[in-house]
């Protein structure tokens, strides 16, 4: 009895292991976020690596033009999010936004993103 309790318990973190990484994708944008050595870098790759990482969602950066990002955001076909948009009205239409992350610029997720992860992201971002 004692196992399939412990089977039944450890069930939700297995499917969290088994997702694939939420991929944050950034354009260069100097001092605030770009790749250095094939390595993301800057205040605001910090700010949202730190925030992920404490809401334990896995994640992957990747370095993406904006327009590409764009093409992403309307295909809608995974969870993705695009680093430093601004919340114009209307945006909210083609994606979630995130709170804050530096200036008045957030992450543009897809409509793919669950608003559970969404809501544990935000979280982080405002500690």
């Amino acid at each position: 009895m004692l196992r399939i309790a412990a089977v039944l318990l450890a069930a939700p973190l297995l499917a969290l292991a088994a997702e694939p990484p939420l991929v944050i994708h950034y354009n260069e944008r100097p001092p605030q976020h770009y790749t250095r050595h094939g390595v993301a870098q800057g205040p605001a790759i910090d700010k949202v690596s730190a925030a992920l990482a404490s809401a334990g969602i896995r994640y992957q950066l990747r370095s993406t033009p904006a327009k590409q990002q764009l093409v992403i955001l309307r295909a809608n076909s995974q969870p993705a999010c695009m680093l430093a948009w601004v919340g114009l009205p209307g945006r909210e239409r083609g994606g979630k936004l995130s709170e804050v992350v530096y200036d008045d610029r957030r992450l543009w997720c897809t409509l793919a993103v669950p608003d559970e992860t969404m809501q544990r992201l935000n979280a982080a971002l405002l500690k």
